[in-house]
């Protein structure tokens, strides 16, 4: 929801002006503890405030013959929505199973109670090709009605395995806005829990068309909390792309990059859902209606609009900016956007975005507001700011927002479309912002002294320059690694092994799990390294057929761990993404997380033969990215098969007179292949050959690629290097029972049947 970066509101966060975005605290509401009265009962949760009607009365968002029906929709519980992930055929193909043995069982089963009539499930109206869900059943009706608790299960399972995402369905809609391109450069500045910069991702990718392809643009999710940048990566980990970096930085201070020749990045689309007070989720978190005061907006209007003037001023000229909350509160809506627009001196287009995604129901932005604080109202800004913490930029007369087009912001309201309460303004970019709006510059680390002696017509100056250390060895290091000339703008950035020496300590807290002891920046998190040694790349390439001319690993894989020459892991980058990453010589950037884990160190050794020549194994987060380019240690099973050693997990390679029960290789020439295959990392990528190998694939709604497998190849036995919970999603592709109440489900083979 709207600004769930910097400690946005969320389940039981009580946390609702500025200072208390410091505290760390759980970010989870307990509908089943209530807290006791004085009296020592538990009572129901009062959803009312009279402030709360009082004061959005007088901002007239809401029209008059709605009024009632908007307070009664604040007070119903929001209905459980989801997304299907991806785009085309395939998700297409989930959506079509989903409605014909989930949602079909609502319609017919709805008859058989005659206390209630039980809606099916519904599709968002307005997203396209019927990719959104929404549902709304009680606690009573999941437990009474067998059928709704299958649907209940299945949402929970398939947001695990990643098929689709439990969004809001407000949530969804600031992503349509940004026009996204796979060439992009996309910034979203206040990103956690991730579910926004999940369908960021999917759009870079989603228009591409073409599985073989990486896009050049890259996004990057940023979060102020340490914490929940890990949940963010978490989170975002499902989409298995090398365009991901997550980092971890005040949003109104994210920095600007440039390399040491001059190269800049600016962004083509910035999401800036930024923190507010968080009205509109009041349907998910009652019990902000007792606590809910005016002073929340205005406690946070400034830093929003820090933030937004921040994005202003990253953004491209010609790029898209969208400013999101989950607010009813035009202090916190129109009053930021106004002042965006004046700030900016026309740097800033507010754009008509009425006619994009047209079955979205919404209502226009408003020309007036009044500002309250817990004194009342007041008309005019008489300073100072210090004063009941009210600003001049709250006020209307500021940037004279008569006359703005304030009505091209929407505003979503939740009895419209039994949603949560939702604010957006689309902006364009038309020229450069004016320096007023730059933040203040900060020096960090040990500060050096740069001096200059210039001569001329018998006259010496000296110039003496205040400059960060980290940053000039930095730059002295990149100048040497390229022979001491300067690194042209056009050029191509690479990583050099000199990233990540300039600072060091901390405890261990990277999420990618770099070398304990090894080269980290400041607050533990492990540098991003380039691997550079090449008997690493070439013993990879040359294992699995890789052409390093359509996927150049000797320059976009990176490491966390200190020694290039024996990495633990191997993350996979866009090409866009290492030169971003390239250009940071002067390490500002906090990395939690970049790119797609494609191979991990797993070393063996046969007594017979001796080490193998690869130490990496693929793994299958980045499986599915690598395989196009993977020409070498892929077996072809039959579906069968592939289904049989998901279930069991290992499958030997010859009887085993001590283990007769053990599962055996059944087709030739299957049997054929892994025998000829190299002990160690494999894929098992199933064949599909008959009408029925055919029919079950439909039936499982994917491709062979997308059904493929990482295994391990020992002396005597195949193991599946696949986690639990994908295995169990695999499975259930199948047809296969994996819930709790399944009991694990049963597999049937050729000629067997398995437990």
């Amino acid at each position: 929801m709207g600004g769930r970066g910097r400690g946005h509101k969320r389940k039981g966060d009580n946390r609702v002006l500025k200072r208390d975005f410091k505290k760390s605290r759980d970010n989870v509401w307990n509908e089943k503890s209530p807290k006791p009265s004085a009296d020592g009962t538990y009572k129901p949760l009062e959803k009312k405030n009279e402030t709360f009607e009082k004061y959005y009365k007088a901002q007239n968002i809401v029209p008059d013959a709605e009024w009632d029906a908007f307070l009664e929709s604040l007070r119903t519980p929001l209905p459980t929505s989801f997304r299907i992930n991806g785009s085309g055929k395939f998700a297409e193909d989930i959506r079509d199973q989903i409605e014909n043995k989930l949602f079909s069982k609502v319609d017919a089963a709805s008859g058989e109670t005659s206390e209630e009539t039980v809606e099916a499930p519904r599709c968002v109206r307005w997203y396209p090709d019927r990719l959104a869900w929404q549902f709304n059943y009680s606690r009573q009706q999941l437990r009474r009605l067998p059928h709704l608790e299958q649907i209940h299960e299945f949402v929970k399972r398939a947001n695990e395995y990643g098929s689709i995402t439990r969004q809001e369905v407000v949530s969804m809609i600031p992503a349509f806005f940004l026009d996204i391109e796979p060439s992009h450069v996309v910034l979203d500045m206040c990103a956690a829990p991730g579910s926004k910069t999940f369908q960021l991702l999917e759009m870079l990718h989603g228009s591409l068309g073409d599985n073989t392809s990486i896009p050049k643009g890259f996004v990057i999710a940023n979060d102020v909390d340490m914490k929940r940048c890990n949940l963010l990566t978490h989170q975002t980990k499902r989409v298995n792309s090398p365009g991901l970096l997550v980092t971890n930085h005040e949003a109104q201070n994210f920095p600007v990059i440039t390399s040491p020749g001059g190269r800049t990045f600016p962004f083509d689309c910035i999401l800036t859902d930024v923190p507010c007070s968080g009205d509109g989720t009041m349907r998910k978190a009652p019990d902000i209606w007792p606590r809910w005061t005016v002073g929340n907006g205005n406690g946070l209007h400034p830093l929003q609009l820090k933030i937004a003037l921040r994005a202003a001023q990253l953004l491209k000229v010609g790029g898209r900016l969208v400013y999101s909350t989950c607010t009813f509160n035009p202090i916190e809506d129109e009053a930021v956007v106004a002042a965006m627009l004046k700030d900016c001196d026309g740097a800033l287009e507010l754009l008509d975005v009425s006619k994009e995604l047209p079955e979205l129901k919404r209502v226009p932005g408003v020309r007036h507001w009044e500002v309250w604080d817990k004194f009342g109202k007041h008309d005019t800004f008489d300073g100072p700011e210090e004063k009941n913490k009210l600003h001049a930029t709250m006020f209307p007369a500021y940037a004279d927002a008569a006359n703005l087009p304030l009505e091209r912001c929407m505003r979503i309201l939740p009895h419209q479309d039994d949603t949560g309460g939702f604010f957006v303004a689309v902006f364009r970019k038309v020229k450069e912002t004016p320096a007023s709006i730059e933040p203040p510059k900060k020096l960090k680390g040990p500060i050096a002294v740069q001096t200059e002696l210039s001569v001329a017509k018998g006259k010496v100056s000296v110039s003496l320059t205040l400059r960060n250390a980290f940053e000039l060895r930095a730059e002295r290091e990149a100048l040497a690694a390229n022979g001491g000339a300067p690194l042209e703008p056009e050029k191509e950035l690479l990583l050099t092994s000199v990233r990540g020496q300039g600072r060091r300590g901390g405890a261990d807290m990277s999420s990618q799990g770099g070398n304990k002891g090894g080269v980290r920046f400041a607050g533990g998190l492990d540098a991003i390294m380039p691997v550079s040694d090449h008997k690493v790349i070439d013993s990879i390439t040359e294992t699995y057929g890789i052409d390093r001319e359509r996927l150049p690993l000797h320059k976009n894989a990176v490491t966390r761990t200190a020694d290039s020459s024996r990495p633990k892991r191997l993350y996979m980058l866009s090409d866009g993404l290492r030169e971003y990453l390239a250009a940071d010589h002067r390490e500002q950037l906090k990395v939690i997380a970049a790119g797609v884990k494609i191979f991990e160190r797993q070393e063996h050794k046969d007594p017979a033969t001796g080490p193998p020549p690869c130490d990496y194994r693929l793994t299958q987060d980045g499986l599915h990215m690598m395989l196009p380019f993977v020409t070498k240690q892929i077996v072809h099973p039959t579906l069968e098969e592939l289904k049989l050693i998901l279930q069991r997990r290992s499958m030997n390679l010859a009887p085993d007179p001590d283990r007769p029960d053990r599962a055996m290789f059944i087709d030739e020439k299957t049997k054929a292949e892994v025998a000829a295959m190299r002990n160690g990392s494999c894929v098992f990528l199933p064949r599909i050959e008959t009408d029925a190998d055919r029919a079950m694939l439909q039936e499982s709604a994917s491709t062979p690629e997308e059904i493929a497998i990482a295994c391990w190849k020992g002396k005597n036995s195949v193991n599946l290097l696949v986690s639990k919970v994908e295995t169990d999603h695999l499975l259930e592709k199948f047809g296969v029972d994996v819930s709790s109440k399944g009991g694990g489900g049963t597999l049937k083979t050729s000629g067997m049947e398995v437990n």
